[in-house]
């Protein structure tokens, strides 16, 4: 009876470790290249059903130094806390030169999110900007993150409210890093990454 008790000890503890581990090492992860990104078509986004005509990201790049944030879901909690982050670093931004952009592949709660966000926003249907090889974390390594809670926490104390649920698709993650100045790759609200 002893053997079970710590076998299921060790699966448990071990899958709680692996859950936590930075999403490179359990997923892995494809480079975007500047070159890549520059090719996708996206469609600044006026509301939900509302968008300018396409244009090729590189049309944004090739105006001045850019930061883009991707958004995986215009409803989660995590994406308006760091909507509302990059907006409170605006005005430094914008002593640099450098321009904020955020980009999204679905359009679910964008009208709520854009009080938190500063920038404009864009929609990437082919979710280039998430990379060339997709990346999705299963619900259950979200959900074996203690910061996961954490950052929520916080997120609801700073006073920023989350859209429904399940309104839209959020374990998609981001690409990785190569030739571009500087990538983060999808937060995974892990003190391991």
């Amino acid at each position: 009876m002893d053997m079970i008790k710590y076998g299921t000890a060790v699966v448990l503890g071990g899958t709680v470790l692996y859950a936590n581990l930075p999403t490179r090492f359990t997923l892995g992860n494809v480079v975007p290249t500047v070159e890549y990104l520059g090719e996708t078509e996206l469609r600044k986004v006026i509301n939900e059903d509302n968008f300018e005509a396409p244009i090729k990201a590189s049309e944004l790049f090739a105006k001045g130094p850019t930061l883009v944030m991707t958004i995986r879901r215009p409803g989660c909690l995590f994406c308006r806390v760091g909507a509302s982050d990059m907006t409170q670093i605006m005005p430094d931004l914008q002593k640099a030169g450098v321009r904020l952009i955020g980009v999204t592949h679905q359009t679910n709660a964008v009208e709520q999110f854009l009080p938190y966000f500063n920038g404009e926003l864009y929609i990437d249907p082919q979710k280039r900007f998430f990379g060339p090889n997709e990346r999705w974390m299963p619900f259950w390594m979200g959900a074996l993150r203690p910061f996961t809670y954490i950052n929520a926490l916080l997120g609801m104390i700073r006073g920023i409210k989350a859209g429904p649920l399940l309104d839209g698709e959020g374990r998609l993650l981001g690409g990785g890093h190569n030739r571009l100045f500087y990538l983060l790759l999808s937060v995974s609200h892990s003190f391991l990454t």
